[in-house]
């Protein structure tokens, strides 16, 4: 299935030409070639037009179609993928095409001749900002061959996977990525609060023995083990309820945990058993109260019941003891930057790293769709006007790059109103609009920078009551790779 014939402005290319003549056109009706323009300077949708390319400056590329994959191209797009990224693997690609929300057409592919040059996936999942369920889209396997990227193939291949997005009704798309720098000049951002923490295995082990020396007898009812396969329904709830008020983790399906289990590209799965615990009686079901993920020496996830914080160093503990098997000297944690074990990581002798080569690649951010993102989020904000006594209705006037509207709260909904308000609060570019409604920006900061203009001095604390900072956090359980 071809894409251009959808996506190409009425009046740039007619509506017959001869074939000649529509290839000529269509090359036309291209920006330049390393023409690049940011795409959150021009707006929070999609810009120009994809159409035939025309690949005039490299004669031996010829003529390249921007196309949706299908199930025929799965061989040709790994091929590519290894050669271009050296990865994934084979048994890990063919685990993708299982995944319960995956059609072919999610691939957006670039052919010149027949030949896959470019290729990028889109993802379609749904994450939880403070308990609100948003529909997120993502990318993964972004590939161009070496030799053709003066083409501009990544900006366009980019460009249809935000359309794709859009077209799925996605409100936000998160991305975490190992080429940060293409998909940054694209629009999106760096999420805040990105790091890991890491420490030797044998301090860690000493220093959990000298916080618990004889064991508390709170404790003594807790076994830690692996897990079986029949518990996936007691771990499902206690991800679902540790990630309730989280900011950008995934909502996981029955279906989709099934999947992320079954494909078996982590380690281990190590629980936290309350009370009884027959091996032999599976009759009765054993209290699960807390779970950790593992991929080698990293702790990608680890999440506990309500109450139960208390077993996560317990949790931490097997994994050390893990990786001492494996004959790995250092342990790292990937939970969110709030998790309390990061500080008991440091205290033992470790450190925090921002270095995103060891996190999993660079999580980065996008708003595409504003107006819906408030709608979806008022809940959020009338709990955070409730809190701050700020009265409704209210109203705050936005210039974002030229382009004025109007934030409305009223005491039924919240809107974002595309039209000129009676005056302008705020002023600032795209880019930091969206990282603003996003929570992806702290208000003080950015007006002391100069990266925003605030009017009138109840403006400020107006702003920083209704979108605070907030951490963004995916497990890297969802994104593990073979």
């Amino acid at each position: 299935m071809e894409l251009e014939t959808d996506h190409v402005p009425k009046g740039h290319l007619g509506s017959r030409l001869p074939s000649g003549q529509h290839d000529r056109a269509a090359a036309d009706a291209l920006p330049p070639t390393g023409a690049r323009q940011d795409p959150a300077d021009k707006g929070l949708g999609p810009s120009g037009p994809v159409g035939i390319l025309r690949a005039a400056s490299v004669p031996s590329v010829g003529q390249a179609r921007l196309v949706a994959a299908n199930a025929g191209d799965h061989a040709l797009i790994h091929t590519l993928l290894r050669a271009v990224n050296q990865s994934p693997t084979y048994q890990d690609f063919i685990s993708w095409l299982d995944e319960p929300s995956y059609q072919p057409t999610d691939r957006m592919l670039v052919k010149d001749s027949g030949q896959i040059v470019a290729h990028v996936q889109v993802l379609h999942r749904v994450a939880m900002f403070a308990d609100v369920k948003v529909p997120v889209g993502g990318l993964q396997d972004f590939a161009v061959l070496p030799e053709l990227v003066p083409l501009d193939y990544d900006r366009l291949l980019l460009e249809a996977a935000e359309r794709a997005m859009q077209e799925r009704r996605a409100v936000v798309s998160v991305v975490r990525s190992s080429q940060p720098d293409r998909i940054r000049a694209a629009g999106w951002t760096e999420a805040r609060g990105r790091g890991y923490s890491q420490a030797n295995v044998g301090d860690l082990l000493a220093h959990l023995a000298g916080q618990n020396p004889s064991g508390r007898r709170r404790d003594r009812g807790v076994r830690i083990r692996l897990w079986r396969h029949v518990e996936l329904d007691s771990v499902r709830a206690i991800y679902r309820v540790a990630n309730s008020h989280s900011w950008g983790a995934m909502s996981r399906s029955e279906k989709y945990w099934q999947w992320l289990v079954g494909r078996k590209a982590h380690s281990e799965l190590i629980v936290a058993v309350e009370g009884h615990d027959d091996w032999e009686d599976l009759s009765t079901e054993s209290r699960i109260v807390g779970y950790a993920v593992t991929h080698g020496s990293q702790v990608v996830e680890v999440c506990c019941r309500p109450k139960y914080a208390w077993v996560a160093p317990r949790l931490l503990e097997r994994a050390c003891r893990d990786a001492i098997e494996r004959d790995y000297r250092a342990i790292s944690l990937h939970t969110s930057a709030e998790d309390p074990l990061h500080e008991l990581m440091v205290t033992a002798g470790g450190s925090w790293s921002a270095d995103d080569r060891g996190a999993g690649g660079t999580l980065l951010v996008k708003l595409l769709d504003a107006p819906r993102w408030i709608e979806t989020l008022d809940a959020v904000l009338r709990c955070r006007t409730r809190a701050a006594g700020i009265p409704r209705p209210c109203e705050l006037g936005f210039d974002v790059g030229g382009r004025r509207c109007r934030l409305v709260l009223t005491r039924r909904r919240s809107r974002l109103i595309d039209e000129e308000p009676a005056r302008v609060d705020v002023s600032c570019s795209p880019r930091e609009f969206s990282n603003l409604l996003l929570g992806n920006l702290h208000v003080g900061r950015a007006r002391d920078a100069g990266r925003i203009e605030v009017s009138g001095g109840d403006v400020l604390p107006r702003l920083a009551v209704l979108f605070p900072p907030c951490l963004f956090w995916q497990s890297q359980f969802d994104a593990l790779r073979m």
